[in-house]
């Protein structure tokens, strides 16, 4: 028998992949059209069937939400009709068990596990504004200081006294959480304002950061001595 000619056969032929068209339409395109990727920012397990509950509570899709574990602690949330959707994406952060809900919406090419859900989208309060400082190119400013410059309030920031403004803000969760800035007055002297954040989930107040408390941050196991003081409080919740 002869003996096969193994010269120049590559244990890797095909090492430069294959190529495919995405179709925009189909079976597989319409079941992702309105679904949502998420994972909660926590390092304990989430109860599914719990959670399930819960959301769908908090929701109330007119038209019915599908939610499913696509992997251990990354969630599908498919829905029924788009408004459903847009009305989650829109009126978060969401929470269960005081834990941060992070979600994307899925598109069509993505690979499920390189999507990145690291950011939260918040409405922010921005507190103790000099008069005359309530202007939505300030927001933006003060927004893209915060995270990423989202929204601006109009309604909220229409009246003729506005305790606060209030812009939408792209967070990276990753990052400790900005509480307050400095801006000058018509005097030309620095004045604090405050940032509070609306539906703001579990924090440290020692690194800032959320997803934890500071009963489990590397950062203050890292000190060789905690006096008590704290960089940030619950002041930052609105």
């Amino acid at each position: 028998m002869a003996s096969p000619n193994l010269e120049g056969l590559s244990l890797q032929e095909n090492e430069e992949g294959f190529c495919f068209e995405f179709e925009e339409e189909g079976e597989e395109q319409n079941d992702f059209q309105w679904c949502l990727m998420g994972r909660f920012l926590c390092e304990k397990p989430i109860h599914f069937k719990s959670m399930k509950i819960r959301m769908a509570d908090l929701w109330r899709p007119v038209k019915g939400v599908t939610i499913k574990e696509a992997k251990p602690g990354l969630f599908l949330f498919h829905f029924a009709h788009q408004l459903d959707m847009e009305a989650v994406l829109n009126g978060g952060p969401w929470t269960f068990d005081n834990n941060m809900l992070i979600v994307e919406r899925v598109q069509i090419g993505m690979q499920i596990d390189n999507i990145q859900l690291n950011y939260v989208d918040f409405w922010v309060q921005i507190h103790n504004l000099p008069t005359g400082l309530m202007k939505e190119r300030v927001g933006k400013t003060l927004a893209n200081y915060i995270g990423s410059f989202l929204e601006y309030d109009k309604k909220n920031n229409s009246s003729f006294w506005m305790q606060y403004m209030r812009v939408r803000v792209k967070v990276d969760v990753r990052q400790p959480l900005k509480k307050d800035t400095k801006v000058k007055n018509m005097a030309g002297e620095w004045c604090t304002v405050n940032f509070k954040y609306e539906k703001l989930g579990v924090f440290c107040f020692v690194c800032g950061i959320m997803g934890h408390a500071e009963n489990k941050c590397v950062v203050r196991f890292n000190m060789e001595n905690d006096d008590g003081s704290r960089g940030w409080s619950g002041d930052i919740r609105a």
